[in-house]
Formats: C-alpha cells, structure tokens, sequence
C-alpha cells in the first residue's frame, strides 16, 4: 500500500468516526482549549516522553500514531471519562476514537508546521464540516 493510500484510507476511518460521533470534535475542541491550545497540548505531550510523536504532528511530514492507552496515559483516565459521558460512548471507545483523530486535528491545524495564530475555535469548527461532507 502506497502512503497516498494509507493516507486515504486514514481519512476515510476519520470521516467515519465523525460521521458516527459528531460530538467528537466538541470533545477534541475543548481537550485542546483546556490544555494551553495546540502549542499546550503539543507540550503536555513531550512532557509525558511522546515528544516525537507530537512533533510529528505540527511537522509537515506524516503524523506518528497515538495509542488510546497512550493517550489516557497523557491526558489523564478522568480526562478521558468526562469526555466519554459527553459523547456517549464508553471510555475506551473514546479513547480509541479521539488516539486516532487527534493527530489529524492537530496537523491541520498547524498547517506546514506553524502553530495556529488564528481562533482555533473557529478553525475546529471548519475541519469539523471538512469531515461531515
């Protein structure tokens, strides 16, 4: 499989997850506000020893995989479970859901490797209608 495939084949699976769980972005929106926005996130995850998986985010290569263990481990399980009760699904389904996008999120939100100078709010709410289409 080429990486234009697998790159296709992710975006697929991501439209997919928001198709079925609109609600997710909201969760991602507010993961990324209550953490200091892409840069704090981005931080809170090197700090956490996933520092080249989050670089690889804001870089302009291929983002690096996140493991939903990974990211309890980062955000935190009480983290993860509020955001499960809002969305309705169970904290590991959630954990798997948001591992996965949120890498995407995060690199098209730091478009050619520069954090988002803009409302990131209202960028979210762009990418979230990129995926519902």
């Amino acid at each position: 499989m080429s990486i234009f495939d697998s790159l296709k084949a992710v975006a697929a699976q991501a439209m997919d997850l928001v198709e079925k769980n609109p609600q997710i972005i909201e969760g991602i929106k507010k993961i990324i506000e209550e953490n200091g926005g892409v840069s704090g996130l981005v931080a809170k995850f090197k700090e956490k020893g996933f520092s080249e998986v989050a670089s690889s985010w804001i870089s302009s290569g291929e983002n690096s995989a996140l493991n939903p263990s990974d990211l309890v481990s980062v955000l935190g399980k009480d983290s993860v479970n509020d955001l499960a009760a809002k969305v309705g699904m169970d904290p590991d389904t959630t954990a798997g859901v948001v591992s996965n996008l949120l890498p995407i999120v995060i690199d098209k939100l730091s478009p050619d490797g520069n954090e988002p100078k803009d409302d990131v709010a209202s960028q979210l709410t762009s990418l979230a209608s990129m995926f519902m289409k």
